[in-house]
């Protein structure tokens, strides 16, 4: 069990460490063919919408008898470190490769949405906008996972983009790469590590196709459509 607060708590985390999920356990569980869900370290949870740092969520993991859906929290650290640790960028470092190299620590983040930080130009700009897929309203994001005194945490992955206005991208893991995420040989997985195409990205929450930067701030952008959707 985890014991006391976060060491950062109280503290805003970084604007892009947000995901949200408008899925329940249930219905993730049959969007995914999972038997039964498994106890996480977190306990048992029907819903767990809002993904923020440091705090529970849900994620796919191999168990015993396949697939199942379990609890962890979003910091791979366990709280000991200054900030939680929620993204890798590179396998190559010694400790996540032999963490990746065990199917067993490799999971998926099931995400309806997700922060990315926007770089216009190339340039980092320190602004940060919600992302959705055009064609997956339920898309997974790759991760890696282990237990830390007593409890179950997770980061996930990210890619590095060069070819777009955001700095990167969770490692999305389409349906037919699934499997290979969670069961491939080491040397499979390294094509899976990398950013989608803009054309499947959507910026924003709206149901309304936009463009993926278009020199409109997209937070401003966003706010617009929420305000409009509350009236």
């Amino acid at each position: 069990m985890i014991v006391g607060p976060h060491p950062m708590a109280g503290m805003a985390p970084p604007s892009t460490e947000r995901a949200t999920l408008e899925r329940t356990a249930s219905e993730l569980c049959r969007d995914f063919a999972i038997a039964q869900s498994g106890q996480g370290s977190w306990g048992a949870w029907s819903r767990l919408q809002d993904l923020r740092a440091g705090d529970p969520a849900f994620i796919l993991r191999q168990g015993g008898a396949g697939l199942i859906l379990d609890t962890q929290r979003w910091d791979i650290s366990g709280g000991e470190a200054c900030w939680p640790t929620t993204q890798i960028f590179s396998l190559s470092l010694p400790w996540w490769r032999r963490l990746a190299e065990r199917p067993a620590q490799r999971c998926l983040i099931p995400v309806t949405a997700a922060c990315i930080a926007l770089s216009p130009s190339g340039v980092r700009s320190g602004r940060a906008a919600w992302f959705t897929l055009a064609d997956a309203p339920l898309f997974t994001v790759a991760g890696l996972w282990r237990d830390h005194g007593g409890a179950r945490c997770f980061a996930m992955l990210g890619c590095v983009s060069g070819h777009a206005p955001w700095s990167s991208l969770p490692m999305i893991v389409a349906p037919e790469d699934r499997a290979r995420w969670l069961d491939g040989d080491w040397d499979d997985l390294s094509t899976l590590q990398a950013a989608w195409s803009p054309e499947r990205i959507r910026i924003g929450l709206s149901d309304a196709p936009s463009a993926p930067y278009d020199g409109i701030d997209p937070i401003d952008a966003w706010q617009q459509d929420r305000a409009m959707g509350a009236r």
